[in-house]
């Protein structure tokens, strides 16, 4: 990667320019422990949107076709309920959590210094 890169006009997500390839997280999610930590960050943003996305990765990196299965939904459901925009029930995302082997659960809130909120 010894070619000049114009700091005026390079684009950050031209990975390629850089000689990276783009992350994928489900390289990463090889043990519970490894999706239960992944999750836990996601969940704790309170952003929904990025909860899907999450939830997208750790199903893709277990295998879409086997989590629809063991949660007794098709495949093409288990797609379309993880698809950017959609709207899946929280029945169905429990259902793939359970699949997975995973379970919600709801603790206090902490504020940055790790105290717990009032």
């Amino acid at each position: 990667m010894n070619q000049h890169i114009d700091h005026d006009t390079f684009d950050l997500d031209d990975l390629e320019t850089l000689g990276l390839s783009k992350f994928d997280p489900t390289q990463h999610l090889t043990s519970k422990a490894a999706v239960a930590a992944y999750m836990s960050e996601i969940v704790a943003t309170g952003n929904a949107e990025l909860f899907q996305s999450a939830m997208n990765d750790v199903v893709r990196a277990y295998g879409m076709g086997k989590v629809a299965a063991r949660a007794d939904i098709t495949r093409e459901g288990a797609y379309k309920a993880l698809r950017e925009g959609s709207k899946p029930r929280f029945e169905t995302i429990l259902k793939m959590l359970d699949a997975l082997g995973m379970q919600l659960a709801i603790v206090p809130k902490t504020t940055p210094d790790g105290a717990v909120e009032a």
